[in-house]
């Protein structure tokens, strides 16, 4: 318990040090803004367009998709909020060294280099993707109950710790691959298969598409509470690869911490 209080006291250190960052840098965080919104957008016109001529895909009617497209938007939100610019900068921080500083520091080195920055622009598109679920299910007459918002709220949750363990499992292999500074690239481009149904790839046939259930599962679990689709088997799904992706990834990561090169 004490060291739950403790590191919830640095985080609020890290959010006032990344809210002073903000405020020296404001254009900046504007241009994220936008272009963040922007891409939004798009998502949702692009799913009024696949679905315009026949009106469901994979069993999600327009409504639905639409619903599952905010619900993408909101996540993603929170994800690159939370840790996304920590895996940005992580290639160079272990290719000069610096990642011996962290270690050296006395507080948890997977905390520090995956928590360490966030980004406030995100957290504006996740408040941007909620009021936008409130405003759709509100003309769409979605009833949601207390307790599927409460659900909702924590698979949500697992869904981001999802995400979080699958691009911690990546990028830690950059420890023995330093120069690998187009992995977050990849991951941007993995991440973007979370905005389509999870039916898409069981009704696809192709065991190799099985790989990115996960993913699907991070963003469809939650949305079919809300929306009121048999989520009871992707719920159970969900929280055993959360958990089971969790915990490799905090072992690969202690794992690959003996092999790596101290820069001194």
């Amino acid at each position: 318990m004490k060291n739950i209080k403790r590191y919830l006291r640095i985080y609020r250190a890290i959010l006032k040090i990344n809210l002073v960052y903000l405020l020296t840098y404001r254009a900046n965080f504007i241009n994220n803004i936008v272009s963040a919104l922007g891409w939004g957008a798009f998502q949702i016109v692009w799913i009024v367009l696949l679905t315009g001529k026949r009106g469901t895909a994979f069993g999600w009617t327009q409504d639905d998709m639409i619903f599952l497209t905010l619900g993408y938007f909101m996540v993603l939100g929170i994800f690159h909020f939370i840790f996304t610019r920590n895996f940005d900068t992580f290639s160079r921080i272990v290719d000069r060294g610096e990642l011996d500083a962290i270690l050296l520091k006395p507080i948890d080195s997977q905390f520090h280099s995956t928590m360490r920055i966030v980004n406030y622009a995100n957290l504006v598109r996740a408040i941007v993707g909620i009021v936008l679920i409130i405003i759709w299910s509100s003309l769409k007459h979605y009833h949601m109950s207390p307790i599927d918002i409460v659900f909702f709220c924590i698979y949500v949750g697992v869904g981001v710790m999802t995400m979080y363990s699958i691009w911690l499992i990546f990028v830690t292999m950059i420890i023995w691959y330093p120069n690998l500074s187009n992995m977050v690239d990849l991951l941007f481009t993995i991440n973007g298969f979370a905005r389509y149904p999870v039916e898409m790839v069981r009704n696809s046939g192709k065991i190799a598409l099985y790989i990115f259930i996960p993913l699907l599962l991070s963003i469809s679990a939650p949305i079919k509470i809300l929306i009121h689709k048999n989520a009871t088997q992707d719920i159970i799904t969900l929280t055993l690869i959360c958990i089971g992706l969790f915990m490799f990834s905090r072992w690969l990561w202690k794992w690959a911490l003996r092999y790596y090169t101290s820069a001194s």
